[in-house]
């Protein structure tokens, strides 16, 4: 553990609606030596769910080493406690943000989180605690995480586990579906291709990426969600934000778009955007008509293979989806798990508070 008296790595906060281009470009630089891998606290994902639902009180922690250079990013919001008698800097999670690992740079990733630790100890932090949720808890993050700050005397800590389903096709290319489960999804592939021509497709240059965006948007509006109102179409900040991020994905090459069309018309779509040596899923769509068909399973069948054999820089496709999800618990046998972390760094109300935490 560092000695609290170590200058070498400072850590600044800074107080802005949106990320600065020109830390913009510092972040990208981060997170693409990041110990762990998180596209949805990278800028272009990042800056347009800030512009799209402006988080009150943000607050984009930044450690430097001694030469100037970003080794942090922390994207927390201050959040109130016991009617303002606390203050907590909680990692700023929104309705589309399935990931919040914070980014730390491979090299000094034990010194940047020391640095954040000393900052909260000496007072100069705007609040005495952290939360982090939706944090990767078994990955190098969590265990440099468990020395520098977990095990510091002076801490009180709280954590809780969960876990989602995880596909790692180099280790467990294999998925966790029955064989008589399987033939009996082959059977309704067939009968549902005795209805029109039937034809997996993935998002080639060649395509229309706005006719794409628009397809997904109207197939997951047509269903459940729609009626529900919980669909990206549903609410005009949602849809603009997906319609921005999709776009913005295909540039960066950080996107894949994949359909199960029947007679030329999708009648199941996902997305996955990619980070690193991973890819997470960010949101999924099927026409509820052809519901009795599994075109939903299908899809995530054809997701599998495709992504085994025809992607060897994937290690590892996150599900993104809830713990309890019956889709993807049955379809994938590997495992993520996450943490929440609740941490007091110094004060005899902020432990308290701490100790008392009803997980």
């Amino acid at each position: 553990m560092l000695s609290p008296t170590d200058t070498r790595y400072s850590v600044t906060a800074l107080d802005a609606a949106t990320i600065p281009p020109a830390l913009a470009t510092e972040i990208d630089a981060l997170s693409r030596e990041a110990i762990e891998a998180n596209v949805f606290y990278e800028p272009w994902l990042l800056n347009p769910a800030l512009a799209s639902w402006k988080p009150p009180r943000l607050c984009l922690v930044l450690v430097r080493d001694g030469a100037g250079a970003l080794t942090g990013f922390f994207p927390f919001y201050i959040q109130r406690h016991l009617r303002g008698l606390l203050r907590s800097l909680r990692l700023w999670r929104h309705l589309y943000c399935f990931l919040c690992t914070p980014l730390v740079a491979r090299r000094g990733a034990r010194e940047t989180l020391a640095a954040l630790a000393d900052w909260i100890e000496s007072g100069r932090a705007p609040a005495n605690m952290i939360e982090m949720d939706w944090v990767g808890a078994d990955g190098p993050l969590a265990a440099l995480l468990a020395t520098e700050i977990l095990a510091r005397p002076r801490w009180t800590t709280q954590s809780a586990l969960r876990e989602r389903a995880m596909f790692q096709p180099k280790s467990h290319p294999e998925v966790g579906i029955s064989s008589d489960h399987m033939k009996k999804l082959r059977r309704l592939e067939r009968k549902l291709g005795e209805l029109g021509a039937l034809h997996y497709r993935v998002l080639a240059g060649d395509d229309s990426l706005p006719a794409w965006i628009e397809h997904f948007l109207r197939l997951e509006a047509s269903g459940w969600k729609g009626r529900g109102n919980s669909a990206l179409a549903s609410d005009a900040a949602s849809a603009d934000y997906f319609r921005r991020i999709v776009t913005e994905g295909a540039q960066h090459r950080r996107m894949q778009l994949l359909a199960l069309e029947l007679a030329g018309r999708p009648i199941a779509m996902k997305c996955n955007f990619l980070a690193g040596e991973g890819a997470c899923i960010f949101k999924v769509a099927y026409d509820e008509e052809y519901a009795k068909f599994s075109p939903g399973m299908l899809l995530e069948l054809f997701n599998s293979r495709y992504v085994a054999e025809e992607c060897p820089d994937i290690a590892w496709v996150d599900s993104c989806a809830n713990p309890d999800s019956a889709l993807f618990n049955r379809l994938w046998t590997g495992r993520r798990r996450l943490a929440h972390y609740r941490l007091a760094g110094r004060g005899l109300l902020a432990r308290a508070f701490v100790k008392t935490w009803n997980r």
